[in-house]
């Protein structure tokens, strides 16, 4: 679409040096590197939540990877000239993985701060941040010439979905066991 094309144009007309670097080094905790850091939080906070996110984020990936071959549509920097390739992607556009990604971190922290975050800050502020943080992803697959508007609003829903199943998936176990626990102990007792 066009107007999605003109964002982009717009966005990268008042790029300097100093905004494409600190776009460049955003857009890297979009991916795997945002990934391992909070992967690394989680599992120091909440073992058995880091393996439900570990689990959601790889199915989650995965399915982005073949959702992008069934949709097929080319990068904004292919598709016109007039915007540059300043993130160096290949493979095609839609829904965003980075956005994806960012999502499925996003709400894993979240959840894990309201959850067992011991403060009220807490589990106010790290959803604030989260929320930021995919935010700031999105939009530097924007103004990288990346992705189109369209795309990063698909990943960030692909993501906040795939992350609401992962946690889903992970009370239902949490609470097999402790049933069984309880049960168990009936028996005993």
């Amino acid at each position: 679409m066009k107007f999605e094309a003109d964002i982009i144009m717009f966005l990268q007309a008042g790029m300097n040096d100093f905004w494409l670097y600190f776009f460049r080094v955003i857009t890297l905790f979009g991916s795997w590197l945002g990934f391992v850091i909070a992967l690394i939080i989680v599992f120091y906070k909440k073992k058995s939540l880091s393996y439900a996110f570990a689990g959601t984020y790889a199915v989650g990936v995965l399915v982005n990877k073949v959702l992008k071959h069934v949709i097929i549509r080319p990068r904004p920097y292919v598709a016109y000239e007039a915007i540059l390739d300043l993130g160096g992607s290949t493979g095609y556009s839609m829904p965003s993985g980075h956005a994806c990604s960012s999502a499925i971190i996003a709400v894993m922290v979240a959840y894990m701060a309201i959850k067992y975050g011991k403060t009220k800050a807490t589990k106010i502020c790290v959803p604030i941040i989260m929320t930021l943080y995919v935010a700031l992803i999105c939009f530097s697959r924007l103004i990288l010439g990346q992705h189109y508007l369209t795309d990063v609003i698909a990943g960030t829903i692909e993501g906040v979905i795939f992350a609401i199943v992962g946690i889903l998936i992970y009370n239902f176990i949490l609470k097999k066991k402790g049933n069984k626990s309880t049960n168990g102990k009936s028996t005993k007792n």
